[in-house]
């Protein structure tokens, strides 16, 4: 089969001109958005489930006739495939004869445009006169829509026959309203129907209020006029992303993220990316990628298309309206029978936050290293942020005898990732989601037999850097109303972190949970002392694999930590006023302060000492360079000679003049501009506790199959790379590949 995914389509000269006049299509463009907008708000405002109407765990769109997207939300980006490809599926399975007016189709299936089966659609065409003129809809994820496991997460199955029905271009609403038996089928396969039919609703209701606005917009301009400034504003995006990718050099990058655990075996899995950046064109190389895995974890092509799609908007696009301009100058090439482009029936019920994430992942961390090489764009350079999705279901009988399922969304509760001159924000989100939401713990003990201990920043989650990433937040909670739960645990980092650093920094906290069973918690309570720490419980404390179906009783507490955001730069050089601010806002603690960032406190207090600081940093960088080894053959380093207008920066780390890559720290020549720059370093293999207390927590930081690759400038120990690497793994990542600066 072809590998390419999504073709590359060129464009005749990148000046921009709207079919109407430029005020009709600033207005138009913003009427649109704002139209897009009120989509997603009126599922906010009438959802029955915290999933939507407090976490956000949805996406809204607003296409052309033929399915190109003018609008897309600002919430859940992963959502672009459940829009985007089930209506080009839509279009081929009903042809033009098939799509009646008022018809909305409700799909799930990951095969024909979802991510997992979760992950409900509900789309319709708008027609005027007669005649398409576009599409409406949502992609919304519903607390359970069936299968053999409670909140339809399958960690069990091995196939697709084996998870959650899938429905496809199910008519769910025609001339006449809401047809029941399609919505019975939905709620009879639910463990939670009525929630379901809230959600459905919701998503019928803001499909509907859109194709109304749609219509006064068609009366006052006129629809050839709308349909040209959604057309228009589709041009501008792609001229827009054009323009800047010309400002880049050409080059190759590469990145690749790990899976750990496929559901049924702790084995690893990756998803391989060589990035290339040729003029306007961005082409997307997963080959090489790991083959189908045997469980949940696997995501079809709109998984990969979405997953690219996060990357692109919130590395490259955050200057420039989310549509389907973004796509225009992108190749993406991908081998069918991979775990980011599974061949049916593949198991995908983890889709979404398994492979889609790692994609996304990959993506980011391609384009953060394309960017470093642009002189005017590498202040869009970030540490990656919560890098996978803590997912917890929990599940039972009340003791009042009532079924429930709760799909618990603080995790999206992650760091962000540090940006290029401050850090990283705190309690961030997702990369994939611009408008981030928890739920309430309130709303959850209403609702849920759940009793929360706490939810909090963790100290020290935040990848240590120049830039140190944002911290995320823990939640800690217990039965409470039910005597006994089903626990559902879904994720992957567990064994390291995929919120990587850049530059030196390190990575943030991994995903974590963690189970401290037949705890003391009762009794502190009911001697008013709430544990601020679940590690201050009595009881056995049990770090959790990444995947894992258990039981949770009363007297259990469970922990979540979801990543944290990664760092930028060498944590050596972090600003110690900005560090003694850490150190009295907790965002730090005094041991990192010391381990990591190599300071020293005045006796007895958390003061720091400066000069006493800034000799133990130097010791530190001197420690670096007795304990790194050589990789290569290189040229002794030497000074580098000419003027500094004459460099080129690669972020704030190195640099090339004269045909070399040099240290921006102390100018030693490191490695001929035309090789790998690592391999001019000096390597230091480290366990990887030494980034924070909550990488590989299941092993105490010492895991059994990652380490810590360091690469230190050989001439001032200055932190240039860091890579989480496979044990087995014995080569250097060749990151960066610039064109100009290459020997053939």
């Amino acid at each position: 089969m072809d590998p390419i995914v999504l073709a590359y389509r060129p464009r005749q000269g990148l000046d921009f001109k709207p079919r109407t006049d430029y005020v009709t299509f600033e207005v138009l463009r913003h009427r649109i958005w704002q139209i897009n907008e009120e989509q997603g708000r009126t599922i906010v405002n009438s959802s029955g489930s915290v999933v939507a109407s407090e976490a956000n765990d949805f996406n809204v769109g607003i296409t052309t006739a033929d399915g190109q997207i003018a609008a897309f939300g600002t919430y859940v980006f992963y959502h672009l495939a459940g829009i985007r490809i089930t209506i080009e599926n839509a279009l081929r399975f009903f042809g033009e004869s098939g799509l009646r007016e008022g018809d909305l189709y409700l799909s799930n299936d990951p095969y024909v445009g979802g991510l997992h089966q979760n992950d409900m659609s509900v789309l319709g065409p708008v027609h005027w006169e007669g005649r398409r003129v576009g599409w409406t809809g949502s992609v919304l994820h519903h607390v359970d829509v069936g299968g053999p496991v409670e909140g339809s997460w399958t960690v069990t199955a091995r196939d697709a026959f084996q998870e959650s029905p899938r429905y496809r271009f199910l008519r769910i609403t025609d001339r006449e309203g809401v047809r029941p038996e399609v919505m019975e089928t939905a709620m009879t396969n639910s463990r939670t129907p009525q929630i379901m039919e809230m959600d459905l609703r919701a998503q019928i209701a803001a499909a509907n209020v859109a194709k109304e606005r749609l219509y006064h917009l068609f009366k006052k301009y006129g629809v050839e006029t709308v349909e040209q400034a959604m057309l228009d504003v589709i041009d501008y995006s792609d001229v827009r992303l054009r323009r800047k990718l010309l400002e880049i050099p050409d080059g190759e990058w590469y990145a690749q993220d790990y899976v750990d655990h496929d559901g049924h075996d702790d084995i690893i899995y990756s998803v391989k990316l060589k990035l290339r950046k040729d003029g306007d064109k961005l082409t997307f190389d997963f080959r090489g990628t790991s083959p189908n895995a045997p469980g949940f974890i696997n995501t079809s092509v709109g998984g990969l298309l979405a997953g690219t799609f996060c990357g692109l908007a919130g590395f490259l696009c955050n200057d420039i309206p989310w549509n389907e301009g973004i796509f225009k100058c992108v190749e993406v090439i991908s081998e069918e029978g991979t775990i980011n482009n599974a061949r049916f029936p593949s198991a995908a019920s983890m889709g979404a936050i398994g492979a889609g994430m790692c994609t996304a992942n990959a993506t980011a961390a391609a384009l953060a290293k394309m960017l470093s090489c642009s002189e005017k764009h590498r202040k869009s350079v970030m540490g990656l942020w919560n890098a996978s999705w803590l997912l917890y279901n929990a599940s039972g009988v009340t003791t009042s005898g009532r079924r429930f399922t709760a799909a618990i969304m603080d995790p999206k509760a992650g760091g962000g990732g540090a940006r290029s001159d401050r850090d990283g924000v705190d309690v961030a989100g997702n990369l994939s989601t611009p408008t981030p939401s928890i739920s309430n713990v309130e709303s959850l003990e209403h609702v849920f037999p759940v009793l929360y201990v706490y939810r909090k920043a963790v100290i020290d989650s935040g990848g240590p850097g120049k830039f140190r990433g944002g911290l995320s937040a823990s939640s800690a909670f217990m039965p409470h109303g039910a005597d006994r739960w089903k626990l559902v645990l879904a994720t992957f980092g567990s064994d390291q972190s995929d919120s990587i650093g850049f530059w030196g920094g390190l990575p943030g906290a991994g995903s974590n949970g963690i189970i401290c069973r037949n705890s003391d918690i009762w009794e502190r309570i009911r001697e008013g002392q709430f544990p601020e720490d679940m590690r201050d419980l009595d009881g056995e404390y049990t770090p959790l694999p990444s995947k894992t179906i258990t039981e949770m009783q009363t007297g259990d507490v469970f922990e979540g930590i979801p990543h944290g955001g990664g760092g930028l730069g060498d944590p050596l050089e972090r600003d110690l006023v900005r560090l003694q601010s850490d150190l009295a806002g907790g965002f730090v603690s005094p041991q990192m302060a010391r381990s990591a960032y190599g300071v020293e406190f005045r006796p007895g207090t958390t003061d720091i000492d400066t000069e006493a600081s800034d000799v133990h940093r130097e010791a530190l960088r001197q420690e670096r360079l007795g304990e790194g080894r050589t990789l290569s053959l290189h040229p002794a380093p030497v000074s580098a000679p000419g003027q500094a207008g004459d460099r080129i920066p690669l972020w704030d780390a190195l640099y090339v003049e004269d045909s070399s890559y040099h240290c921006s720290r102390c100018d030693t020549a490191i490695a001929p501009a035309g090789s790998n720059p690592k391999l001019g370093c000096l390597l230091i293999e480290a366990p990887l506790k030494v980034a924070n207390p909550y990488v590989a927590m299941r092993w105490a930081g010492e895991s059994q199959r990652f380490q810590f690759k360091e690469y230190v400038c050989p001439g001032c120990g200055r932190l240039l790379f860091v890579d989480e690497r496979l044990k087995s793994e014995d080569d250097h990542w060749y990151d960066i590949k610039v064109d100009a600066w290459r020997k053939e």
